[in-house]
């Protein structure tokens, strides 16, 4: 009875384990993200770095989060971390966006998407 219990609560504590942490690279290069679209876990911490191989300055920025990587020059690289805890998909309450807020940037087509799953 005692190996039974000890089992499933093995079993429980895995299933409600936070997700483990990630870092997710994403690349600035001819006034675009690579990837545009990043997908991550509810409450799983997320470290975002931001990999500058364009002749400019960009920065990445997800305004509902309040995560701004700013003024990241060329051959530079930024970083900031986040833990979204709500689940947002494209059918959930629509996916973050995040973009390059420099003048123009966003309205040329530099902006990609973070969705958010349970």
């Amino acid at each position: 009875m005692t190996v039974i219990a000890a089992l499933a609560l093995a079993a429980c504590n895995s299933v409600f384990a936070p997700p483990e942490p990630v870092t997710i690279t994403v690349i600035a290069q001819d006034n675009k993200f690579d990837p545009a679209t990043l997908t991550v876990r509810v409450n799983q911490p997320v470290t975002i770095t931001l990999q500058n191989n364009d002749a400019v300055v960009h920065s990445f920025v997800i305004d509902e989060l309040n995560v701004k990587i700013d003024n990241v020059p060329p051959g530079g690289t930024g970083s900031a971390s986040f833990t979204a805890t709500e689940v947002r998909t494209y059918t959930e309450g629509g996916a973050y966006l995040f973009y390059c807020d420099l003048p123009g940037y966003k309205e040329a087509g530099m902006r990609g998407n973070l969705i958010v799953n349970p």
